[in-house]
């Protein structure tokens, strides 16, 4: 027996998270694995999969963005079974906060990150919850992503996204609190309703004050980390504060509502183990 698996990533804000799920999926002869980053292709080849062709035994989604949401709109308007990674989160500055939930209403297997967010699906009346810990701690753990101390100079990350849930902007603030003889590096935000203004912030932010700030538009996900583990400080409202941030040992410093409600999550190393234990444990039962 073998399950032909579809795993979808709407862009780098779950993609990181998947990168070391993945891998054990990719060696594990049990799973027909296909990948589709929704950043690349956009959603046609979904639609057409899953409606014209070969129907998957399942989708497993990581999130809370529209892109994710849009997937699973479409798995569950063709009755297949999804299975949700991250659900039962709480962020109460972004409009992702209902999308979360919007997607766990549609789903059938529920990867939890942590006891509050289990306690939150299974006192909603969810079944098949299960507590597996945050993968994102996986691929620190496991995969060799440490490298030099990219820059010399002492040097503190920016990564702030827009507030979604009511447009506050908190930009301005944040540089200028900027600690002084230090580089500022910034990251870009997602594209989300509000971030094309905190991104012309940035741009003339850095062009005012180089060569002692510098942005990026996105980085690959070990070349990230190895930036925060070198940092004197992680300013903004990434989610990556709760995820990575403390497992990294880094100074953080939040900024605004957008995170709010969010925990930082079980994690030992072992979520994505776990999740794919529990994928070859349902095959058959959806």
């Amino acid at each position: 027996a073998s399950m032909h698996l579809v795993v979808v990533t709407g862009s780098r804000a779950d993609y990181g998270l998947l990168e070391y799920p993945l891998k054990l999926l990719q060696t594990d002869p049990f799973f027909d694995l296909d990948v589709w980053n929704v950043w690349g292709c956009g959603f046609e080849p979904i639609v057409n999969t899953i409606v014209h062709s070969e129907r998957p035994d399942l989708i497993l989604l990581l999130g809370d963005r529209y892109e994710i949401m849009t997937t699973a709109f479409i798995a569950h308007l063709n009755r297949i079974p999804i299975a949700h990674i991250a659900g039962g989160d709480v962020t109460e500055g972004s409009y992702d906060d209902a999308m979360r939930d919007a997607i766990s209403r549609m789903a059938s297997i529920h990867f939890v990150t942590s006891t509050s967010a289990m306690a939150r699906l299974t006192h909603a009346g969810y079944h098949n919850v299960h507590l597996v810990g945050n993968p994102a701690i996986d691929y620190i753990k496991h995969m060799p992503w440490r490298g030099l101390r990219p820059y010399e100079r002492p040097y503190v990350v920016v990564s702030y996204q827009a507030e979604t849930i009511d447009g506050t902007d908190h930009m301005d603030q944040i540089m200028a609190t900027l600690p002084a003889n230090r580089l500022a590096i910034f990251i870009m935000p997602n594209d989300d309703l509000g971030s094309e203004a905190i991104r012309e912030n940035i741009e003339a932010y850095c062009a005012n004050h180089a060569p002692d700030a510098l942005w990026f538009d996105s980085l690959p996900h070990a070349q990230f980390l190895n930036l925060l583990a070198h940092c004197e400080e992680f300013i903004g409202n990434s989610s990556s504060m709760l995820y990575e941030a403390p497992e990294l040992g880094i100074k953080i410093r939040m900024i605004g509502k957008r995170q709010r409600g969010r925990v930082i999550p079980y994690g030992d190393g072992h979520a994505s183990e776990r999740i794919v234990k529990i994928l070859k444990y349902t095959q058959g039962m959806l």
